[in-house]
């Protein structure tokens, strides 16, 4: 399950948006908004794209997506 409340922090310290990050990966607000509150899963392919746009290390990425 996803941990959103560290995946915000992440966008907030970045200073970007779930609107910001909806444009990275191409998709609506709406969905980003459902992936993002664990309604529906990110692919790998969005949390690949998610982990170079906030520049997230691989600890973070098992940390917000795996654990």
């Amino acid at each position: 399950m996803i941990q959103k409340n560290i995946l915000k922090s992440k966008l907030s310290l970045r200073e970007r948006t779930q609107r910001d990050l909806a444009k990275a990966l191409g998709l609506s607000e709406v969905s980003t908004n459902k992936k993002v509150n664990g309604t529906i899963k990110f692919s790998l392919n969005e949390v690949k794209k998610i982990k170079e746009y906030l520049n997230l290390t691989n600890d973070e990425v098992v940390e917000i997506f795996l654990v």
